[in-house]
Order: C-alpha cells, then structure tokens, then sequence
C-alpha cells in the first residue's frame, strides 16, 4: 500500500490505485450533493445497484458520472465495490448496504445519488480484479436510464456494456450488437457464473477479457504520453475513456476481430488521441508531440502490434470451441493473460523481445502441455505474477513443468495471512533515498481490531510519508512526519472454514481522503544481514515490495494522536 505523498497528486485526479475520494463524512453521506448538470435535487433518494467484472472487481471505485467526462467530481455520488465486486445489494450474502441499518463499513458500498438522474453513466475504476488478484486498470461503464428502472438500477457492469455506452441511439446499438455477435440480453449475463452454479459463459468471458485487455494496453501507451490525463484535476481518470468510444465506433463498422487489426487500431488510436488533445486545448494545457496519425501511424505501430496479438492468445486460453473452460481453471488461464497484458503495459521505448515469446508460447500448439501446467499453477492460491510477469517465457528456466512452476508461484515457504484481528504490523520502504535533498523515509504501523478468527474488521493506522527531504529536515510538499489514520480490513477470498488468505484488502481514512489498497505476502529478504518479511502492495497501480521485520505481532496500544505517530515512527534518515 502506498499513500502519495505529493501535494499535488493529492489535490489532483490520479491513476493512482489509491482513489482520490471524497472524506470519511462524504463517503457515509453517498457524496451526493447539488449541481448536476442534468438533474435537480429529488424527493427521495436514487440508488444504483450491480455488480462489476472483468473478473470480479473488489474495492473499486464506483460513481455516478452525471456529465460523463470521464473522472468523478466533486458533486457525484460514488461507493466502493464489496469483495464479491457488488455495490448496494449484495445477493450472495443478502446485504443490503444501503440499509437503514446498515454498519459504517457496510455503507461504504452504497451508491446513493440525492440528484435525480434519468439517462446517466456508472463508472468504474481503480480496485482489484479478483481472479488476478492484481490492479484493475482502466475504466469501465454502464449507461443506465433510471427514469425506466423507478429510479434504481441493478446492471453488471463490464467491458462489453462498457464498449456500448457510447452508442445512444436504438439503429447504432443494434449494429454494434450485431457486429459483436451479441444481443442485447447477453449484457445482462454473468459471464462467470452463468447459470447461478459457478458455470462460464465461454464466449461472452473471450469477448470481454479480449476487448478490455486490448483497451487497457491502448489506453497505457496513450497515457504514458499524455501524462496530464487523470494527473490535472477534471480530466478523464484513464485514456480508456476515450479509447473504448472509438473502439465501438470500429467494431460497429468492421466487427470485432477487423477491429483489432493493425490497420484498423491506428484509426482507434488516431481518434481516442484526437479526444486527449481537445481535452488538453480545452484545459489549457501544452499537449506533447502528436503521436501519430491514419496517414503516418509511425507512434502507434508498435503497440497496435501488440495488441492485435491478443486475440488468438486470448482464443487459446478461453476455448469456445471443445473443451470449455471451468470455473476451477479460469483464474489460472486470466492470470495468464494478466502476465502478457503486465508486460505490455510495462514495456516503455525498449522494445520488450519477452512479449513475443510469451505470445509464442500460448499459441504453439507444441507447448500444450507447458501452457497447462502454467495454468495450473497459476489457478492454485499460491499463484504469483510478481516474478512470471518479469520472466522472458523461453531459456532453460521456462522448459519443464517444474521450473514453470517455480516461475509463477510465491516462493516456497511463504504462509498466507491468518490470524489479523488483535495484531499489528509495520510496513517500512527500505528505500531511503540519497542526502542531501532527497531523502524518502515511509513507513505505516497498522492496529487491526477485532478477534483472531475475525474476516473483517476496523484499524487504526500511524502514516509516515517523506519524500524528496532535505538533510537540514525540510520536507517536500504533502510529507508528513506522523500522522493518525483509520479505516477497515478485510481478508480477500477467506471464510469461517478457511480463515487464510494471500490478500488483505484495506479501505483507509487519510488527511480527509479515502484510499482502497491490498496487501499481500512475497517471503523474506534479507537486508544489511538483517532477515525481514517482503510485503507486496499497491502503489500507482503496481504491486512493489515493503518490508516488515516481526510480520504480525499480537497486541499493541493502537495510537491516539499525530504525535503519539510521529514518537513510534521516529525519522530514519536523521531529519
């Protein structure tokens, strides 16, 4: 988990997994407020209601985009994803988080507008995809009349509704329907759980995992350019924003599979680029060199050759055709996908020559047996994408069913989380930077209350945040030396019967911002001759590496005021 600790970034919207949000206070209220553009104050109160997939998204943010400019402001309404990917209701549990009785916690996942809305976009970002177990990026959406649905809606939320929420009229959603191979019922389906038995809709889970994945490299390389997008308050979030309308508009005219050709993606490119720099002109902003163009595709040949190469990876892993995927084996062939689409979104001005050979290997017919230990070790709640996605998929460390294994596991001997509720557990980057001026001293001292067996609970937090200090004890904009902080933990995926867990998910109030992170074990590490636990966590949208020296341990006064924090987490770097 990591904080920013840039005032800018603070203030601003981030691609950061961290989502920028409104107050504790705000968040229990729904964050609703006055000044929509398109709706005045109601009688009662409107809620939304669904779920949201690519794979289950937990933690994610999840807001009435009442403009549909791409980023939350500050007058919508938003809510958080449970860990199933629902917000409002719940039917798995039966929860009704929007409840008059309805915990602190449990509120956090009501979506609850006091502005009446008829025809209006709900967007999604940030969190955790659940099958992965990594960041989910980009955006997805829904368009939702809620003047038809009595004012509250219950809708999946997925790529494929995303790609049809720029298309409004009734002609237009019928020949993008048509040109997907869909119709219009199939949006309603859970691809997942199909037929409320764990079954998987095949072909629907290939449609979206292939356009989402396509749309979030595309959408990397353009915010790797455009680097103002979701960093410069009221911009889009995520250049996904702009990215799936023009998708749309070419599957529309050319189906999906012509859509994802080389060809076809420097139009997609060209006109999602076209809507980044009106919305630079529009803010005042000096945009960067022009990527490319239709007639001189030169900055988008590389990365549409990319991409178009992630259909037939994707046709491999989730069959249509003979054999189709179960449930038990469906994480195993996402994560798959997940470590080409890491290294896509990873790859910078290098040409990165492992991308090849991992799309080589998902499709030589010769590999099948490789491919399905791979999947097979990666469907096992051991599975790791920190070190596979790093792995160049071919020399002798990727040659026999047991080295692959080796490749996408956590290190042997690494324990899951158990015991949480009662314990308490210091994260420190062991990154201190360099003197004289600029020096990095994080570290976050968690108390979870609660009982050992407890799945979920409250905390109590001690922040640490200095970046670019000075050695004569100035600090850099939003540092702090210590300060108090509190929030809620919830151990993914674990129940009654089985307590452990590889990730807890952490929701936490910070300096008058609310932040979703995950946290998860990666073995030890020993550093100056000193053995320490490696924890991974978010940070900007990548799982990097703290350390803790005694990992949980029981007990521990939670603390009591900032500088109650700053005397447990004294300066490192002598500032």
């Amino acid at each position: 988990m990591h904080i920013q600790g840039n005032k800018k970034r603070l203030q601003s919207g981030r691609r950061a997994l961290f989502v920028l949000s409104c107050s504790a206070a705000a968040v229990i209220s729904g964050c609703g407020g006055t000044g929509q553009d398109d709706g005045q104050i109601a009688a009662t109160q409107q809620s939304f209601s669904g779920a949201v997939i690519d794979g289950y998204l937990a933690r994610s943010t999840v807001f009435v985009d009442a403009n549909n400019n791409g980023t939350r402001d500050p007058w919508e309404s938003f809510a958080f994803t449970d860990n199933e990917g629902y917000y409002s209701y719940n039917p798995l549990t039966d929860t009704d988080y929007c409840a008059a009785d309805a915990t602190e916690q449990q509120q956090l996942y009501c979506l609850r507008s006091f502005v009446a809305h008829e025809d209006v976009v709900i967007r999604v970002d940030g969190g955790y995809d659940v099958l992965t177990g990594e960041p989910f990026l980009g955006q997805m959406t829904r368009r939702v009349n809620a003047a038809q649905e009595d004012g509250t809606s219950d809708n999946l939320i997925t790529p494929l509704t995303t790609l049809m929420t720029s298309v409004t009229s009734p002609e237009e959603s019928s020949q993008l329907l048509t040109s997907l191979g869909l119709e219009e019922a199939d949006l309603d389906i859970d691809y997942l759980n199909s037929d409320g038995n764990g079954g998987v809709d095949a072909e629907l889970l290939n449609k979206a995992l292939t356009i989402h994945k396509a749309v979030t490299v595309l959408a990397d390389r353009l915010n790797d350019t455009y680097t103002e997008i979701g960093d410069n308050f009221g911009t889009p979030n995520d250049a996904s924003s702009a990215v799936y309308p023009a998708l749309a508009a070419a599957v529309k005219d050319n189906g999906l599979d012509l859509a994802l050709q080389p060809q076809s993606l420097y139009g997609v490119l060209d006109v999602a680029e076209d809507v980044l720099r009106e919305v630079y002109e529009r803010k005042d902003l000096n945009p960067p060199p022009d990527m490319g163009s239709a007639l001189a595709p030169e900055g988008f040949a590389r990365i549409a050759e990319v991409v178009s190469d992630i259909p037939q990876v994707v046709d491999v892993l989730i069959n249509t055709e003979g054999v189709l995927p179960t449930a038990e084996d469906v994480a195993g062939k996402a994560r798959a996908l997940e470590s080409l689409v890491i290294k896509a979104v990873n790859e910078n001005a290098q040409i990165d020559p492992s991308i090849a050979n991992a799309v080589d290997f998902f499709t030589d017919s010769a590999n099948e047996p490789l491919l399905g230990a791979l999947v097979d070790s990666l469907a096992a709640e051991t599975a790791d994408l920190g070190s596979l996605s790093t792995n160049d998929f071919s020399g002798s460390d990727f040659d026999s069913i047991l080295e692959i294994a080796q490749s996408s596991s956590i290190p042997e001997g690494v324990t899951p989380f158990n015991r949480i509720g009662g314990y308490m557990l210091r994260l420190s980057d062991m990154d201190l930077g360099q003197a004289p001026d600029k020096l990095d001293d994080s570290e976050i001292e968690f108390y979870f209350d609660g009982a050992p067996t407890d799945l979920e609970g409250e905390f109590s937090a001690c922040v640490k945040i200095v970046e670019n200090a000075k050695s004569d004890g100035t600090l850099g904009e939003g540092n702090t030396r210590g300060d108090i902080a509190d929030g809620f933990w919830s151990m993914l995926g674990s129940t009654e019967a089985n307590t452990e867990t590889f990730s807890l998910l952490v929701t936490i109030n910070f300096l008058g911002t609310t932040y979703s992170g995950i946290i998860k074990p990666a073995g030890t590490e020993v550093i100056d001759g000193v053995q320490f636990q490696a924890i991974r966590f978010d940070n900007d949208g990548k799982l990097e590496t703290w350390h803790s020296a005694d990992g949980f341990v029981e007990g521990g006064r939670a603390p009591v005021d900032h500088n109650d924090c700053q005397q447990r987490l004294p300066s490192r770097v002598g500032i």
